[in-house]
């Protein structure tokens, strides 16, 4: 793929990651991995990445016998690098990126919502979003940021698993797993913190057995854990006290909410449970089964499930109801691609947003979904909607 008729370089950076993924830390596989980036790196002109990618292949003990290119591409790379300086090339016309807003004034308590959304409740629609005012075409109506997202598998060797960020040509790996990488340490850490510790030994297991759903379902199961101090009774004695009838995204107060309050949020989300078939049950409840039976095996829940038995049970239930929850309420982040919104590229993330989630289906919506490059999501009005009209979006 790097041959000179070939130069077929992202193809070969993303094998190269792989090789990283997969590779010891400190061996021979990954520094070459690191310095072939590096060679990908300066025939593309990318010099400041190409610098990042000699110093982690010395940091990976780079063979010695071929240090002389490493240097010679060291020295090519600030060579180019200087002259840019010195040149002191600006832009005349620099991009201006506008920031989407709300078209209508946020909600007091809520900033990602118009003022004009109210959640509804009926015995024909269930939780459903309503407008007290008539909205026009092209009005955006709630921009949210996801409570979880995933990387999707066709893109773990091209973004960060943490920020979603596209990090081609710099990526690093998690130590633990094959599947994870990250675009800085920093990105690491607040993975691992946030939800990596617990999912670090079965992630690749999930994605073969279980797929998307499975992914997102393990990772919210992750934060609900870490939310709650690493303590399954803490998690157990708030879900006992918890009044899910009240929790309501669309009047708590996000301005002063904590991240039990947003945990919230997401665990009331509808599993739709009781719709289901015993066939269907049956099959869920064997994947619980697998993924408690994984987690048990390969984490730190292990020898505290084997302690208490009732904390065990309680992942059982958290996986069971999650697992539903993941398979009804994800959504897809789609970025711009010249391939369009089915390519591989383009659907680069899966994400749970709480509030959106309330938007019921309809084949002929009145809504629809805007990624946007942080990972928030954007609804935007496609047809008009009376005062009083119910908002609906294709889940397809």
């Amino acid at each position: 793929m790097v041959h000179p008729k070939e130069k077929r370089y992202i193809e070969a950076m993303k094998l190269y990651n792989e090789c990283i993924a997969f590779s010891a830390k400190g061996s021979e596989e990954r520094s070459l991995a690191y310095g072939n980036r590096s060679f990908i790196c300066l025939k593309m002109e990318r010099f400041e990445d190409c610098l990042q990618n000699i110093r982690l292949a010395r940091e990976s003990n780079y063979p010695k016998h071929l240090n002389e290119k490493l240097n010679q591409r060291e020295k090519e790379a600030k060579q180019a690098l200087s002259k840019a300086r010195n040149q002191n090339v600006t832009k005349v016309n620099p991009e201006v990126v506008e920031t989407l807003q709300l078209s209508y004034p946020a909600h007091e308590n809520a900033p990602q919502l118009a003022n004009c959304l109210a959640l509804g409740r009926s015995d024909q629609y269930g939780r459903h979003v309503v407008t007290n005012r008539k909205l026009k075409v092209g009005d955006v109506v709630m921009i949210e940021k996801p409570f979880v997202t995933v990387t999707m598998d066709t893109c773990q060797y091209v973004r960060c698993d943490f920020c979603q960020a596209e990090r081609l040509f710099t990526l690093i790996p998690c130590e633990g797993c094959t599947v994870a990488m990250y675009c800085s340490e920093e990105c690491i850490s607040k993975a691992y913190g946030k939800y990596h510790r617990y999912e670090c030994g079965v992630l690749r297991d999930m994605w073969t057995v279980l797929d998307r759903s499975g992914v997102i379902a393990l990772r919210m199961i992750a934060i609900a854990i870490a939310t709650f101090d690493n303590d399954l009774e803490k998690l157990k004695d708030h879900l006992d006290a918890l009044d899910e009838s009240k929790v309501d995204g669309f009047t708590m107060d996000w301005k002063k909410a904590t991240p039990q309050d947003v945990f919230n949020t997401a665990h009331v989300l509808c599993t739709n449970q009781e719709r289901r078939n015993i066939k269907e049950l049956a099959l869920r409840t064997f994947f619980t089964v697998v993924m408690h039976n994984d987690l048990l095996e390969c984490t730190e829940l292990g020898p505290v499930c084997e302690a208490n038995p009732t904390a065990s049970k309680l992942l059982l239930d958290l996986i069971l109801r999650y697992l539903q929850i993941a398979e009804c309420n994800h959504k897809l982040l789609i970025c711009n691609s010249d391939n369009g919104p089915k390519s591989d590229n383009a659907r680069f993330a899966i994400g749970c947003y709480p509030l959106i989630n309330m938007l019921n289906h309809s084949c002929a919506p009145n809504v629809s979904r805007l990624t946007l490059p942080d990972g928030r999501c954007a609804i935007f009005v496609i047809h008009p909607v009376a005062k009083g009209g119910q908002l609906f979006e294709s889940y397809k």
